[in-house]
């Protein structure tokens, strides 16, 4: 039997929080079985809350836990089963460090997840000594557990959607806390459908409690909110309304340039598309960020492309709207204003403002974006990528959900 000065540095060695080392021996020349006991020697019952140490019987098994040193470690623990003195019925006691019915400590699964985000499944299966089918359970497991948490606070709820495979083709749906910053849900589709029947798992008490969901111009979502979400508002994210104001602006540029490319005057021609050649970026841009060079590139287009530069100047006027620090009956203003003079430039885009218009105007109560939603976005995308593509919707979603969970 092992001294106690040694089982105690032991105890002190694995650190889990109430547990003492009791025994231990090694079963290879790197495994070491490790006894471990509770501390605590009283329980309390789950049904009458009345404390007790009166054993019913003792149910001992094996655990994996994470290496000591060198050593692969296995836990051999008892998770005892009590009997209540005062109701008399039995239970089995619980252990912080383990889940029900899990073969594995939770600090393990914590560094096999961590190692399979920052690598794959295989490489993390043969650093910890367990077979890829017995990561794949741990990772469904941890996922499993991740989605019973339901999001209890969630007051302002992001809705947007991301290419979930290569081709553009198919779309997730991204729902997102835009207080805490992470990703709630991954939904294969977006329809209303889809969107619904996830937020109907929500319960009536979540739902009733957001107050507000910024979204794309797509009416979808707006319907779905305004039915299952009766207090609230439903912000119209500014960002997209100035993608489809770029996008307009950018459509011109190419009609600009194709009919400067059929003018028959070779000077007149070769001005005018020097003029135009490279001005995409500098179009698109805010003004304030312009270069030096860019600023040249906005004179130039404004020379040979009146029709165009004036657009510019407009989609700045819009962009400095929703800059400024006014209240929602101040831009309603300002957006008559902006439609009456932009309508000649933007049809378009003067047409969905119009349809939006609440929507856009509820932006200036609280100043809610989707720049979260767009952001997580983007790191969906590099977590795509260094995953080397995820072709199974099931295993895109297992990687995007326990990515943020455990490593942001």
């Amino acid at each position: 039997m092992p001294s106690n000065p040694l089982l105690h540095f032991i105890t002190k060695v694995i650190n889990i929080e109430d547990i003492k080392v009791v025994n231990y021996h090694f079963i290879t020349d790197d495994e070491i079985v490790i006894e471990i006991g509770n501390k605590e020697k009283q329980r309390k019952c789950p049904h009458c809350e009345n404390t007790t140490d009166k054993i019913h019987q003792n149910h001992w098994y094996t655990v994996r836990d994470i290496p000591l040193s060198d050593y692969q470690v296995l836990l051999k623990v008892n998770r005892r089963q009590l009997r209540c003195t005062k109701c008399q019925k039995v239970f089995s006691e619980e252990l912080s460090f383990i889940k029900t019915k899990r073969t594995y400590t939770k600090r393990l699964a914590m560094k096999v997840i961590k190692e399979v985000l920052e690598t794959n499944v295989e490489s993390a299966a043969r650093r910890n000594r367990m077979t890829a089918s017995e990561v794949e359970t741990l990772l469904k497991e941890q996922e499993v557990d991740l989605l019973k948490e339901k999001p209890k606070q969630l007051k302002k709820l992001g809705i947007d959607e991301i290419t979930q495979l290569k081709g553009g083709k198919n779309y997730a749906a991204v729902l997102v806390d835009l207080e805490t910053r992470k990703p709630i849900a991954l939904l294969e589709k977006r329809n209303k459908e889809v969107i619904a029947e996830y937020l109907s798992s929500l319960g009536s008490e979540i739902l009733s409690q957001i107050e507000e969901v910024s979204i794309d111009l797509w009416i979808p979502y707006k319907s779905v909110i305004q039915e299952m979400m009766p207090n609230a508002q439903v912000v119209a994210d500014r960002f997209h309304v100035m993608k489809q104001i770029n996008k307009e602006l950018d459509e011109q540029r190419k009609k600009e340039k194709r009919a400067a490319e059929k003018i028959k005057n070779k000077k007149e021609r070769e001005d005018k598309l020097a003029g135009l050649t490279h001005s995409k970026y500098p179009l698109l841009k805010k003004k304030e960020s312009l270069s030096t060079e860019e600023k040249a590139k906005i004179e130039s287009v404004q020379k040979v492309a009146p029709f165009l530069g004036n657009m510019y100047s407009i989609k700045e006027e819009i962009r400095d709207i929703f800059n400024s620090q006014i209240t929602s009956d101040e831009a309603l203003d300002k957006f008559l204003d902006w439609t009456e003079i932009a309508y000649k430039y933007f049809p378009k885009s003067c047409r969905t403002i119009s349809r939006w218009i609440d929507e856009i105007l509820a932006y200036f109560d609280n100043r809610t974006t989707q720049g979260v939603v767009e952001g997580i976005n983007q790191k969906i995308k590099l977590i795509k990528r260094r995953a080397y593509g995820l072709t199974n919707f099931d295993n895109f979603r297992r990687r995007i959900l326990l990515n943020w969970y455990f490593c942001y």
